[in-house]
């Protein structure tokens, strides 16, 4: 029995290097929790400033930190670039939702579990990213998970905050019991936990993706064993808000403070899709010669079930967003909507969708957070995030209100934005795969991501119309009272965006980059 637990023990010092920025986060939970039972004074800037330090410097790390598929750290966790790369979106997402929360009045009473629940979040994404052993990523998402339901119910005192965290948790729940059902039956067919089998692995290590290209006869086009991938992908289509499994999603980000619903929108919903690369890898065997005939039909299957949620997600959440009213509730949607996008980047099964997956999220951090950051401004000057809120916007606060009309381009995917590139490359991977397999599936499945693109323009212009075109009476008064902290925020979350539509090769690359060992 020790011996077979050598290969789940990490080296020290292999652990620090590339596994850094995980450790600050772990250690960095006690210490928070130590420096606020002790300090007397000034308890909540103490510890908001120490979490700050702790993200950021954790962010750095997991920005120094190397990725390489010759890493072999632990069986239980890869240091790849796949891992790399969501771990720095989740570690971004982290450090900018504290800031947010600190300037939207998220987190003025209870500083320190807010922030101590974040880092837990941050930390479960993170290892989300890395796992690759089928309890350490159940462990991982449940950590993730449960920070995630305090989080959307920190406002103790608002109805809607606790609806949201209840419906949330319910939700979770029945997701959580259908990914573990699945991922038992998985261990089952495969007799082994492992998803992929890593670098550096003793001789014989035997993972799902291994088993079965080695034992495709035995498995493919299996009834069962594709009910049990299904079962897995239901688990974390919750997570990233994808149909059919989206219906907590417009409620929850409503009831739960803005900076937390950005964070989920986009930390939640990375780590999702980076455990959908890995299980997507293991279940379909990877790429190579060794795809017979019967594996690539089996294959067929995958991508049939990926394509149609898909389809139901980004047309239910972009003719859903049409009837809205309620910013959040929109954007809440509209996320629906993009996790519809990007998994068309999956539903190709290669090097090429991986690399349009992470450079769209690399995008998604600044347009979702940008547009949840900048709805928290008006719902904390205004006290209400409805669209009348937004009139007149265009003349009082012109500022604020070509920022976040870049941001809503961005989302929509125009030009001369990051988002405009971010969906031609999901785009020419979803008909570049057609073309070369002659599947009419694959392009009037282009086609229909297309017409979703049209549907989103209608409800991104009702904020420009409120803006720019409101009756005359609202275009005097009052803007509004933004301090330099909030200019700054603001700035930082539209300049990438249109410097990304420049720009963008540089991040393109290093997508490649990160995603060279997948399929």
């Amino acid at each position: 029995m020790l011996l077979g637990a050598e290969a789940f023990i990490p080296d020290v010092s292999a652990l620090f290097s590339h596994f850094g920025a995980e450790v600050v986060l772990a250690l960095g939970i006690p210490l928070l929790l130590v420096a606020d039972l002790f300090t007397r004074r000034n308890k909540e800037s103490v510890t908001g400033a120490l979490s700050l330090v702790l993200l950021t410097v954790a962010l750095v790390l997991g920005l120094w930190q190397d990725s390489s598929s010759s890493v072999g750290l632990t069986s239980l966790l890869r240091a790849d670039g796949l891992a790399k790369g969501f771990r720095v979106i989740a570690l971004a997402s982290g450090v900018i939702t504290a800031v947010a929360a600190l300037r939207g009045g998220d987190a003025v009473r209870h500083r320190t579990e807010f922030f101590v629940l974040l880092m837990g979040a941050v930390l479960g994404a993170c290892l989300t990213a890395a796992a690759n052993e089928m309890a350490m990523l159940y462990l991982a998402i449940e950590t993730l998970s449960i920070a995630g339901y305090l989080l959307a119910g920190f406002k103790r005192r608002d109805p809607q905050g606790s609806e949201a965290a209840l419906k949330y948790i319910i939700f979770g729940a029945i997701s959580s019991g259908m990914m573990l059902y699945g991922l038992t039956l998985l261990y089952g067919f495969g007799g082994t936990s492992l998803l992929t089998t890593p670098p550096g692995a003793p001789e014989g290590t035997v993972s799902l993706q291994s088993y079965l290209q080695e034992n495709a006869s035995a498995l493919a086009m299996k009834p069962a064993f594709i009910a049990a991938v299904v079962l897995v992908f239901a688990g974390l289509a919750y997570k990233i808000a994808a149909a059919p499994f989206h219906f907590w999603c417009p409620d929850v980000y409503q009831g739960a403070p803005t900076s937390v619903a950005g964070f989920l929108a986009v930390a939640g919903k990375g780590a999702g899709l980076a455990a959908f690369i890995r299980i997507v890898q293991a279940v379909t065997g990877g790429a190579g010669d060794h795809i017979t005939d019967l594996l690539a039909r089996h294959n067929d299957v995958i991508r049939t079930v990926l394509i149609g949620m898909s389809i139901a997600t980004m047309t239910i959440g972009n003719v859903a967003a049409l009837r809205q009213r309620n910013a959040k509730r929109i954007l809440a949607y509209s996320a629906i909507a993009h996790a519809g996008y990007i998994l068309m980047g999956l539903t190709v099964t290669s090097r090429a969708g991986a690399t349009a997956m992470l450079f769209y999220m690399g995008v998604y951090v600044f347009m979702t957070f940008g547009a949840f950051f900048m709805v928290a401004l008006v719902e904390r000057e205004k006290g209400s995030c409805d669209l009348s809120a937004f009139e007149g916007l265009g003349f009082r606060a012109p500022f604020f209100a070509v920022s976040f009309a870049i941001v809503l381009i961005s989302l929509t995917g125009l030009p001369p934005t990051g988002g405009f590139w971010a969906k031609v490359f999901l785009f020419e991977g979803v008909f570049s795969y057609g073309g070369a397999h002659s599947s009419s599936l694959y392009l009037w499945f282009g086609v229909i991501g297309l017409l979703n693109g049209v549907i989103s323009l209608v409800y991104y212009a009702r904020f420009l119309k409120a803006m720019y075109l409101a009756d005359p009476e609202h275009n005097t008064g009052s803007g509004l009272e933004l301090g330099l902290a909030d200019k700054s925020m603001v700035f930082a979350m539209t300049l990438p965006q249109l410097v990304l539509g420049v720009m963008f090769a540089g991040l393109y690359e290093t997508a490649q980059l990160l995603v060279v060992d997948l399929f």
